[in-house]
């Protein structure tokens, strides 16, 4: 496994985590509240399951040695990601549509946080040996990441949980679907 590339990646990826904080805790969170707008709730709910994919990808891309079936499976949740964020920007028309479309800030936000994602991905990817794509690759010969990249994914880890925790817990908050009642009942008591 080629550090400096790791190391590059983990660099983007470590970016790419600062602005998407801005992005969706700033801005759809607290600024739009996408979460409590009727109109917003499907795309609220993309963000959600993106937010729920994006802890297993760190462990499978960034924090497991990336091999075999590990590997393929990170693969498959990055890819299972971009589908949703193809689904997210076609909801962003209608979604915004009151608030008169996203902003140029956002909009440019979003293209330097896919810059950054892709960046890191395909750095991540190009490190890993060629032995490692095999899907059953031993497990015995593993590379691990530096430790510079593992201490950044555990440090990153338990935000993106709470993120993902914090998604749930919004969109059910507002939602008016009877599996979503413990959300509002939380909401009431607290």
């Amino acid at each position: 496994m080629d550090s400096n590339l790791v190391f590059a990646s983990t660099i983007l990826l470590l970016a790419f985590v600062v602005l998407s904080v801005v992005d969706g805790v700033y801005l759809h969170l607290w600024r739009y509240r996408l979460h409590a707008r009727a109109e917003s709730q499907r795309e609220h709910w993309l963000h959600t399951a993106r937010a729920l994919l994006f802890p297993p990808i760190l462990v499978t891309l960034f924090l497991a040695p990336p091999q075999g079936f590990v590997l393929w499976l990170g693969l498959a949740l990055v890819a299972a990601d971009q589908c949703i964020e193809l689904f997210d920007t076609f909801s962003e028309k209608d979604s915004r549509a009151s608030l008169g479309g996203l902003s140029s800030f956002e909009y440019s936000l979003h293209v330097v946080l896919t810059t950054l994602r892709v960046g890191a991905l395909a750095l991540a990817l190009a490190a890993v040996p060629p032995e490692a794509w095999h899907l059953w690759a031993s497990t015995s010969a593993a590379r691990e990441h530096p430790e510079f990249v593992r201490s950044a994914v555990e440090f990153l880890l338990p935000g993106a949980f709470v993120a993902a925790v914090v998604h749930v817990w919004l969109g059910c908050r507002w939602s008016v679907a009877p599996t979503c009642r413990w959300a509002r009942a939380l909401g009431r008591a607290g």
